[in-house]
């Protein structure tokens, strides 16, 4: 039972750290696209 609750335990921390770090990407991705579209918009 507590080697099943270390797993599950295990499992939840590398998918939330996962969730995190596709939550930082798709942030970073949306950032870079806000930053591309300003300076179009400035060079013109």
């Amino acid at each position: 039972i507590m080697l099943a609750f270390t797993i599950s335990l295990l499992g939840m921390l590398v998918y939330r750290s996962h969730l995190m770090s596709s939550l930082l990407c798709l942030e970073g991705m949306m950032l870079s696209l806000f930053i591309m579209a300003t300076l179009m918009t400035l060079n013109t």
